[in-house]
């Protein structure tokens, strides 16, 4: 009765709750005859529209093109994300007089945001000519919008960021009378108002700008390609590449889940948007629910670390390390493949412990069939890489010539998937996609202004590697547990950039390179999303699954553990980054590949034969010992693996066949 009644509270899980994208676009599905939605709507079309115009004729001055962007994102939160149905836990959202007032209230709020950003606006513009000198309106301006940013962050991205904020905010003000050991001079709410509004490391520091030009162009891209129906092509192309081969269909979502996770860059949205079709066929072929809901979370976070795209991650970067953007991609080549190697290898091995059953030839899609219906979307991917990669325009531009390329290549699409008036659709989509992302933005710029104003990110890392003894694998580790705490139930750019203010210094003080520090952080960031006991992506995987929310989270962590080792391997290794000779690379890469492979077989229980727990620990170890640098582990590592699997020769139930045919012999 009790495991019936757990059974049932796992169905319950809205999937539409874990992401505020998710519960955005279905605001905007379910409220379509909303005044208030309408409005909604118009300002997301607005927004998108100025995005458009800016990218094309060139952006204003920081603060008026980051004012304008977050002004429009505050407004979109606070029309489709009424008070009442964040107050008193929606005790009174059905008394008419009670949503009268809340809807009054967020109009004013809106009014405010606009009236705080123009006054911003205005004490920049005149900081020269008042020689630095701001007013009471850049006290009231920065107020106003924390205050307001707090509160929007509250309703779409959960309490957490709000009080993470708040935390550091009361830091600064508490200076004076903290120990010693993180002490400083203390600031008054005045001077941290100011500094919100006017300062280039305050509300409108990097983490805006990023969202401000680079990241809103591949939200609309990614807006666009969705309403041309990509996704269908990508889950179409992936099944018919995997789906002969008994793991096909979790293969399937392996590539599929991957691909469009690297253009979203939500991992939840994505086990949303590609899960609802993956997860079902792996549970109809003989997966088990946690399993298959583990697979589409792995591959859906790992997305954000997959090249060229990888989400809105390699942007940030290349704000904080001042890396070209390529230079960040090729660096994160070698550990996304082995993080997919690990996750595929862990797919096709628990096919065999479990009974699983081939798609039917039917079901199937040719891949010719598939690439003659959709080689516009190749086409129209092609474009963005291209444009990335090969000539290098910027970011910006890149995704908006991308953008502009959808309407325009699928004119030419027979089936017509992708008219004239999917355009104002997909604008507006746009503009509910990039909300969350935005305030998330905000909130981390509240967090870094006060670490650039109290000078907490050097004394925090100072402490750290004190605590460590100047020791780089401590230092790495403390790193890596924070930024999955600071990760919890966080959008993967706020957490990104937290942690990559605090945490990122501090390892580039051991001798890390700043690309390497910021690619560490950011890997563990994004693991966040799989990572017990907040484990956002693995808790959309379960809500569809009908699996248990923890049971599938661990799941997810021992499919994605590559995900675990490589960033401490590329510390300690340059190579797997890219960084030295050919031969250099190809030996690494080689050692971790085989190595990742053997570790995945141990975890799952299957390498050729069902493996116990002593064989398992021993595949494990010997995997492991190939990720530490040097010749002589790489030696140890596989020589203990090759001894075992030679001595279990004859419990081999399939493997390379001119063994098997010895073997038989």
């Amino acid at each position: 009765m009790a495991e019936h009644k757990k059974k049932d509270e796992v169905q319950e899980i809205d999937v539409s709750s874990l992401d505020s994208e998710l519960a955005a676009a279905k605001t905007l599905e379910e409220g379509k005859g909303d005044i208030f939605i309408k409005a909604a709507a118009l300002f997301a079309f607005c927004m998108t529209t100025f995005h458009i115009w800016t990218g094309f004729h060139g952006l204003y001055d920081y603060v008026t093109q980051r004012g304008i962007h977050l002004a429009f994102a505050l407004t979109l939160i606070l029309l489709t994300q009424p008070l009442y149905k964040h107050c008193f836990k929606d005790k009174f959202a059905g008394s008419k007089a009670f949503r009268a007032v809340c809807r009054v209230i967020d109009i004013c709020l809106i009014v405010l945001s606009w009236i705080a950003v123009i006054m911003a606006m205005d004490e920049v513009h005149h900081l020269t000519e008042r020689l630095s000198k701001t007013t009471w309106m850049a006290t009231f301006a920065g107020a106003v919008l924390t205050i307001i940013v707090l509160e929007a962050a509250r309703r779409t991205l959960g309490y957490i960021m709000p009080i993470l904020s708040l935390i550091f905010i009361a830091y600064a003000l508490a200076g004076p009378h903290l120990p010693m050991a993180i002490a400083h001079r203390g600031y008054s709410l005045t001077r941290i108002f100011k500094f919100l509004a006017t300062d280039l490391d305050g509300l409108f520091g990097t983490t805006m700008s990023v969202s401000a030009s680079v990241i809103f162009m591949f939200v609309m891209f990614g807006a666009f390609l969705e309403a041309s129906g990509c996704s269908d092509f990508i889950n179409n192309i992936a099944i018919s590449l995997t789906g002969k081969i008994k793991s096909g269909p979790a293969l399937s979502a392996v590539v599929a889940s991957g691909l469009m996770g690297s253009i979203n860059g939500s991992a939840v949205a994505n086990v949303v948007g590609t899960g609802t079709f993956t997860i079902p066929l792996m549970k109809s072929r003989g997966y088990k629910s946690q399993f298959a809901g583990g697979v589409e979370a792995v591959a859906s976070t790992g997305g954000q670390i997959l090249p060229p795209v990888m989400g809105s991650g390699a942007f940030l970067m290349v704000a904080f390390t001042e890396q070209k953007y390529i230079a960040i991609v090729i660096a994160a080549v070698i550990p996304a493949l082995l993080y997919y190697w690990g996750c595929a290898v862990a797919v096709i091995t628990q096919s065999e412990l479990i009974d699983i059953t081939k798609m039917d030839e039917k079901d199937i899609p040719k891949t010719r069939d598939v690439l003659k219906d959709g080689w516009i979307y190749l086409l129209i991917l092609g474009i963005l890489i291209v444009a990335l990669l090969v000539i290098q325009l910027s970011p910006l531009y890149s995704a908006l010539w991308a953008t502009v390329a959808v309407p325009v290549v699928m004119f030419f699409d027979r089936k017509k998937r992708f008219t004239l008036k999917s355009i104002p659709s997909a604008m507006v989509k746009s503009g509910f996609s990039a909300m969350s992302i935005v305030i998330g933005c905000a909130c981390a710029g509240c967090v870094v202004g006060m670490v650039s104003l109290t000078g907490i990110g050097v004394i925090f890392g100072d402490m750290m590697i004190q605590l460590a003894h100047s020791m780089l694998f401590p230092s790495l580790l403390f790193t890596a547990i924070t930024c999955i705490i600071l990760g919890m139930g966080l959008p993967t750019t706020a957490a990104y950039v937290i942690a990559a203010s605090i945490l990122a210094p501090s390892l580039i003080k051991l001798g890390l390179t700043p690309l390497t520090a910021h690619l560490f952080v950011f890997y563990f960031a994004c693991l966040s999303a799989i990572t017990p006991p907040v484990a956002l992506a693995a808790y959309a995987g379960a809500g569809i699954a009908k699996a248990s929310p923890m049971t599938t989270a661990v799941e997810a962590c021992k499919l994605g553990f590559a995900g675990f080792l490589v960033p401490f391997a590329f510390c300690y290794s340059p190579a797997m980054m890219m960084q030295g000779n050919v031969i250099e690379v190809l030996s690494v890469f080689l050692s971790a590949f085989i190595g990742t492979a053997i570790i995945s077989g141990g975890f799952q229980g299957w390498l050729f034969w069902k493996l116990n727990w002593f064989e398992r620990v021993i595949l494990v170890a010997s995997g492991a010992l190939m990720f530490v640098p040097g010749t002589l582990t790489d030696v140890v590592g596989v020589a203990v693996a090759a001894v075992l699997l030679l001595v279990n020769l004859r419990k081999w139930e399939r493997g390379p066949a001119f063994i098997m045919r010895l073997q038989k012999k």
